[in-house]
């Protein structure tokens, strides 16, 4: 992959030679100078030579090292024919191709850093000042923290297992700290006047009063950075504030309030992690789907929550807030990238994040204004989904409520991959009860986050309430399956069922969801839960995500204790996702393919590209996803794709076809299909082979 310039100038040698090497001149007005170490190599270390830094009595710095040079020249221009000419006058053998992923820029290839500096100077002369430059890799400063007790901060930078934190040194060397930013911690209050919480942003507060367990949430979030002062939280740029829970209608206006200068707001509590169903009120489910419909301008309000601290005899689905589709479940994961012991198992789990229950705990902010080692549980891991959320917003803060779950799920980390619970979805994706889609990377989510293209606006399906009116048979694993087809066609999001069972021992209840790809989501499993019946309770799976819903869904009830006997009256399946549109970039480039049949042929077209240019074919079988293409500067919406034939050049009106052999024997597999440009991808096509 070709660096990218810091030091956009000409490279011109230095008349004359120098035994310690080579000297070249770096800056339009020729400023910067260079001692390179091989010039003649086709790449080499460099030094800057600091004579223009000298003090005012004359000291000069020492050369600055660091620098690699290549021999590849940068040129702004759009005109291949005219610059390989050039080129070619300069030095016969170059080579000069598209820069590939930014229009308006060319690379010519010499044989050496030597050829590559009198080339630019030839160039320069043209093309004119800082329009023609050697290719350089310039040092680059790791932005690392300079608090005192970041070093014991290993969430964020595990130094003795460097694959077991969030990953944040490369986030916020590219510049994501959480500027402009502000996570709400919203519970029972923070310590607003601890030294390393300054940064309190109180317009956006409610009078919450204060507590330890808030102090440490907002310190894993949002400790202030670089202030000598402690440690810092993930996003150590971005401001907190602070909402107050209680009843039903106080914890709704925590969810609500001041969604206009909130971004994030993050929830380290719930009901009690006794392995038993609980239920919210109407009035705070309304307060959670209202901030996320209007929150932040329209883009809707992110809310990241504690999965629960239960452990197997828990599940997330029995938690309305944390199971909510309105809400990001965090789940716990330690210092040796294992399951922290407590953390809950769940459907509706959706990533997971470092705290304490292998060897460390997380260190913190606490009252007093003191400084802990010992936090933990998933209040500790869901402010640090929160902090990832600031960072990810900062790198694109466009993203809709949905983008930010969409981000999280698409770069998220396979933690513990020799866990036996790992399993793939029907659009590809690794999930895990313990985990949901892994653990945040927030490296990755950044990068992602910034070629994000929102998706589509939500689509949804209901079943409406389907009557089934059937005693359930007692101590039977076989149960009582109702099958319900799904015409839409759009993809997968959160899927609910909701569910009414009169049943005098409700932990005895099995409840599955199959998907029509056959994957399936455990909603509940038999524990001590002495509650009478199902009322309208809500379960909720992310495991389809990017699924197709077309097809049979299969609910799955069953009594796997003897004793007690119940009814199941009936039960709706609600459907949300989106249509995919978004995925071909906004253009009107598209993708269109015959059928596609076991043994035979198949001829896939495309129209509206970039006339007179390479287009690539890509299919997978691994279903949705994101791939970057680096070269072409695009992003893919399937996972893990192959090349389909070669590439073509559209013809004058921006039309092309390949056709592609389809195997024999692949009757019955799942195609994902796409086509690319540079900059340009078309929309995808999903077909199965006949």
């Amino acid at each position: 992959m070709l660096s990218i310039l810091l030091l956009p100038a000409l490279l011109v040698p230095q008349a004359g030679s120098d035994p310690e090497g080579f000297h070249a001149h770096v800056g339009a007005n020729g400023v910067e100078a260079f001692l390179v170490d091989q010039p003649d190599a086709a790449s080499s270390h460099a030094s800057r030579l600091n004579h223009d830094l000298a003090s005012k009595d004359g000291v000069v710095p020492p050369p600055t090292a660091g620098y690699q040079f290549t021999s590849t020249v940068l040129v702004e221009t759009a005109d291949l024919g005219d610059l390989g000419e050039l080129a070619r006058s300069v030095n016969a053998e170059a080579t000069v191709a598209p820069l590939g992923f930014l229009d308006g820029f060319a690379t010519v290839s010499t044989g050496s850093v030597r050829e590559a500096i009198a080339m630019s100077n030839a160039l320069e002369a043209v093309y004119g000042a800082g329009m023609a430059y050697v290719d350089v890799d310039a040092p680059k400063e790791l932005r690392l923290p300079n608090d005192p007790f970041f070093s014991q901060q290993w969430h964020l930078r595990n130094t003795s297992n460097p694959i077991a934190d969030i990953n944040a040194e490369p986030a916020w060397n590219n510049g994501f700290t959480g500027t402009g930013m502000t996570i709400g911690i919203t519970e029972w209050g923070v310590e607003n006047s601890h030294s390393d919480l300054t940064n309190h942003h109180s317009a956006a507060s409610q009078n919450a009063g204060t507590s330890s367990h808030g102090t440490a949430c907002a310190g894993v979030a949002a400790a202030k950075g670089n202030n000598n002062i402690m440690g810092v939280g993930l996003a150590y740029d971005a401001q907190w504030s602070e909402q107050l829970v209680g009843s039903s209608s106080q914890t709704a206006s925590a969810f609500q309030y001041r969604n206009d200068l909130n971004d994030v707001k993050s929830n380290s509590w719930g009901p009690a992690d006794n392995g038993r169903l609980h239920y919210v009120s109407s009035t705070e489910l309304n307060a959670l789907a209202s901030s996320c419909q209007n929150g932040r301008g329209g883009l809707g309000e992110v809310f990241t929550w504690a999965a629960g601290n239960g452990g197997t005899g828990d599940r997330v689905e029995y938690d309305p807030y944390a199971s909510s589709r309105y809400t990001i479940a965090v789940g716990a994961i330690g210092d040796q990238d294992k399951r922290a012991s407590y953390n809950e198992h769940g459907s509706s789990m959706t990533v997971v994040c470092q705290s304490n229950g292998n060897n460390r705990g997380i260190a913190t902010t606490t009252s007093g204004n003191g400084w802990t080692t010992s936090f933990g549980g998933t209040s500790s891991a869901s402010p640090l989904g929160a902090g990832a959320v600031a960072l990810v917003l900062d790198a694109n803060p466009n993203l809709t409520w949905r983008d930010v779950q969409h981000v999280l799920i698409h770069s998220a980390r396979k933690c513990d991959p020799n866990n036996t619970m790992w399993l793939t979805n029907g659009a590809g994706h690794d999930v895990n009860y313990n985990f949901g889609f892994g653990a945040v990377e927030i490296n990755d989510a950044t990068q992602l986050a910034q070629t994000w293209t929102n998706v589509s606006p939500e689509q949804s399906w209901t079943s409406g309430t389907v009557s089934v009116n059937q005693s359930i048979p007692d101590n039977n694993t076989a149960g009582i399956d109702q099958i319900v087809n799904v015409p839409a066609g759009f993809y997968c999001e959160a899927v609910e069922v909701k569910l009414n069972i009169s049943h005098n021992y409700v932990g005895d209840i099995r409840v599955e969801l199959t998907s029509p790809s056959g994957h399936v989501s455990a909603l509940t499993r038999v524990r001590s839960d002495s509650q009478n019946n199902f009322n309208n309770y809500v379960l909720t799976t992310l495991r389809n995500w990017d699924e197709l819903a077309t097809g049979d869904w299969k609910v799955h009830v069953s009594d796997r204790q003897s004793g007690t006997t119940g009814t199941w009256s009936n039960f709706e399946l609600r459907l949300y996702g989106n249509d995919g549109s978004h995925l071909g970039g906004g253009s009107n480039f598209t993708l269109s393919s015959t059928t596609l049949a076991s043994g035979a042929s198949a001829t896939m077209s495309v129209v509206n590209g970039t006339p007179s240019s390479p287009a690539y074919l890509a299919y997978s079988t691994a279903g949705l996803g994101s791939f970057t293409v680096g070269a072409l500067g695009v992003t893919l919406g399937i996972a893990s794709p192959t090349q389909a034939g070669t590439a073509i050049t559209l013809d004058g009106s921006g039309a092309g076809s390949w056709t592609v052999p389809v195997p024999a024997g692949a009757s019955g597999v799942h195609v994902w299909m796409q086509a690319c440009q540079s900059g340009l991808v078309s929309n995808i096509i999903d077909s199965v082979v006949l």
